[in-house]
């Protein structure tokens, strides 16, 4: 046996001994399925966006008629036991209205008059009275009311409550699966929220004109509306 021979022999079973040998691996059987539940309640809270919008010829006359009528409005939301805390300005704008050219274009060098608006947001808790109190409002200088969201003043319990169903929705369709097919369900290996917690306040918009309004504002809060989805691996028992 050549010296050469002998080498190449060794090499040889010197790498296979260096081969670890790996054990089967096992996949659990599992079943995988999604939960889905809605929650409703009626709506507790509103947040009412509105504001005060003023055109004059200058700048300053514009800003002073918006401001001193967001003033009465604020001191018609004080009057009306608003809470603080629960009144935030949106916005202030100043805009320019430019006049226009012998062609109908837009002539940036010539200001017709300015356009002033202050906006507010406030929140209310008290949904039996306040279409009466956004009358009041918009007879205390409020001429734009830019929407009424209506919702939850603990949205979270509601939430907790749609998870919960969403659980035992899934924990169900495991378990008419697994029956179907002969087996019982096992432990829970993971679970997934792949929604929930949303829902969409109804919203509606409106144009106040000048002048007091006769009657109170009609509105319907309804219903809120929310959803859980979740997804849930089961473990398929031996």
């Amino acid at each position: 046996m050549t010296p050469n021979f002998i080498r190449a022999a060794m090499i040889a079973t010197a790498l296979c001994a260096s081969v670890p040998v790996f054990a089967q691996t096992v996949t659990q059987p599992t079943i995988i399925v999604t939960g889905e539940a809605e929650v409703t309640a009626p709506a507790d809270m509103a947040t009412v966006t509105l504001g005060v919008r003023h055109d004059a010829p200058t700048s300053a006359e514009a800003m002073d008629a918006a401001s001193m009528g967001m003033q009465n409005v604020l001191a018609t939301l004080e009057a009306a036991a608003v809470a603080p805390g629960g009144i935030q300005t949106g916005r202030v704008n100043l805009i320019p209205q430019y006049g226009r050219t012998m062609t109908g274009q837009i002539d940036y060098e010539k200001i017709e008059s300015f356009t002033a608006t202050v906006q507010i947001s406030f929140e209310s808790h008290d949904l039996p009275r306040l279409g009466g109190l956004i009358s009041d409002l918009i007879a205390a200088g409020a001429n734009t009311v830019n929407g009424v969201n209506f919702g939850l003043s603990h949205p979270d319990q509601l939430t907790d409550e749609a998870r919960t169903l969403a659980v035992a929705d899934a924990r169900h369709r495991a378990e008419v699966y697994a029956q179907a097919a002969g087996q019982d369900v096992g432990a829970v290996l993971m679970i997934i929220e792949t929604a929930g917690g949303g829902y969409q306040p109804m919203f509606a918009m409106a144009e106040a004109r000048m002048g007091g309004p006769e009657m109170d504002v009609p509105l319907a809060p309804g219903s809120i509306s929310v959803n859980a989805s979740i997804t849930m691996h089961f473990a398929i028992a031996e």
